[in-house]
């Protein structure tokens, strides 16, 4: 059919049906929408916890990276491969297991190495003897 033509086969009554279902419905919200308001209602203080209390939401990022992941790799999109020498395997081996000593809770490896490996940043005058002895001066 062309736009702005009607259909010659349409019945007449179903759009009179429907007219006076959509003014029936539009009275209806306008009842609904004159009820009296809840005077009693802050409505500056939608967010505030009940009796005045001081607690507030929070989100993830707040808690400590140990405690606020499901898992062990949560927001560790960075992988470094590292080969490292027997030797420095052994030690990395006994670190864990002190480290693990030291808390009661299960210490994940990936959470150890990190630790580990931060700290060593965190050294760097220690890294630098090490590589001293590995003869980067030569």
């Amino acid at each position: 059919m062309k736009t702005g033509t009607t259909d010659p086969f349409a019945n007449d009554d179903e759009d009179e049906q429907t007219e006076q279902t959509d003014s029936s419905d539009s009275q209806t919200d306008e009842s609904d929408s004159t009820e009296p308001s809840d005077s009693t209602t802050d409505q500056s203080g939608e967010n505030q916890s009940p009796s005045g209390s001081n607690t507030r939401q929070f989100d993830r990022s707040d808690l400590p990276r140990m405690v606020g992941r499901e898992k062990v790799k949560d927001d560790r999109e960075d992988v470094h491969q590292l080969f490292v020498y027997d030797d420095t395997d052994t030690k990395e081996e006994e670190a864990r297991y002190d480290l693990k000593q030291r808390f009661d809770d299960k210490l994940y490896k990936l959470d150890a190495r990190e630790a580990i490996y931060l700290a060593g940043m965190q050294n760097l005058d220690d890294a630098e003897e090490i590589l001293r002895e590995w003869g980067q001066d030569f």
